[in-house]
């Protein structure tokens, strides 16, 4: 639920970044007519809300994509401790 919050606010601040920073400054000051940004504050927006939008997708498919967590830097994968045993393993022992 976060993500998808953080995710919205990233892609509002990324596309609109005036409309945004207008909303923002209305809801936290008592303005009757808010000041204007500077242009370089509107670009820094703008690269804010990508980054927020950035990290919020890489959380989201880092978190989907399990094969992260199974393989090692070698190569190989590891081996996931799931509770079962391997069968090929008892016949081994067995034979």
């Amino acid at each position: 639920m976060l993500k998808l919050l953080l995710g919205t606010v990233g892609l509002a601040e990324t596309l609109y970044p005036e409309r945004f920073m207008r909303v923002l400054t209305r809801l936290s000051y008592d303005y009757d007519d808010a000041p204007t940004a500077k242009p370089w504050v509107v670009t820094a927006a703008r690269i804010e809300g990508l980054v927020i939008l950035t990290a919020v997708v890489w959380a989201a498919l880092k978190a989907d994509c399990n094969c992260g967590l199974l393989s090692r830097a070698d190569g190989t994968e590891a081996d996931a401790d799931d509770g079962t045993d391997d069968t090929d393993d008892t016949i081994d022992k067995i034979a």
